[in-house]
């Protein structure tokens, strides 16, 4: 994946989809990510109140503006990190406040290179495979507890069943305001949502609308409240 990024960034290239950013300024904040993970590795760290404005000043911290420094900069990033997560996926690190695994940041990482990656491929010839999807999922997932509108969420009370075809089960349950995420299947669900791991991700990060996802059959819902299905994405704030 890292490969693929960088050569998209080192073909340069009119300015990336769906974002304001130049495709240098993509890379950019692809190069920050890794150590800013890492930073985080041993100890929390407040989740930011503005998520863009943290990722602004990474870029202009990061300064390199040359699409081939910018992808040789990437993979020496990425490498690092890759070192400093180990060879256990298990290992207990933080994400923010959120206490998460080696493996898991990892995955969030991944999902930053593979929905940037299809905005500077502008969609085309960029796929993802569901392997790839589950391992973002499985590390973006436990991280959404971080990017909840409470507003949103006390309009969402109950317990939603998120099943991944072929992967396996997750349940959040959303009360006064607040929500709880675990791999597993509840014993009581207000609504089940079945998804297609790849359209799952890419409807999450803003990158393929909702109803598409669910008229293509990508993402489907039912249970005793399907209409909370709809609630759900408004829970979680898009950064």
């Amino acid at each position: 994946m890292t490969v693929r990024v960088g050569d998209l960034l080192r073909a340069g290239g009119s300015p990336p989809a769906r974002v304001t950013w130049s495709a240098a300024e993509v890379g950019a904040h692809l190069v920050s990510l890794p150590s800013r993970y890492r930073r985080m590795f041993d100890a929390p760290r407040p989740f930011p109140a503005s998520v863009a404005e943290e990722n602004q000043r990474a870029i202009e911290a990061i300064g390199e503006r040359d699409p081939a420094a910018l992808a040789d900069l990437l993979a020496g990033e990425i490498a690092g990190f890759l070192d400093d997560c180990g060879p256990d996926g298990d290992r207990a690190v933080y994400y923010f406040t959120v206490r998460h695994t080696a493996a898991g940041i990892a995955g969030i990482l991944l999902a930053e290179l593979l929905m940037h990656g299809s905005d500077l491929a502008h969609d085309r010839n960029w796929p993802i495979s569901r392997d790839q999807a589950v391992a973002a999922l499985d590390g973006a997932l436990p991280a959404t507890v971080l990017s909840v509108d409470a507003a949103a969420a006390r309009r969402a009370t109950g317990t939603y069943h998120l099943a991944f075809r072929g992967d396996g089960d997750w349940t959040y349950r959303v009360r006064d305001g607040a929500v709880t995420v675990q791999r597993g299947r509840p014993d009581r669900a207000d609504v089940h949502i079945s998804a297609d791991p790849v359209v799952f991700l890419r409807n999450a990060y803003g990158r393929l609308g909702a109803t598409r996802a669910s008229l293509t059959g990508g993402i489907v819902a039912w249970g005793r409240r399907p209409w909370l299905a709809r609630q759900f994405g408004k829970v979680f704030v898009r950064v």
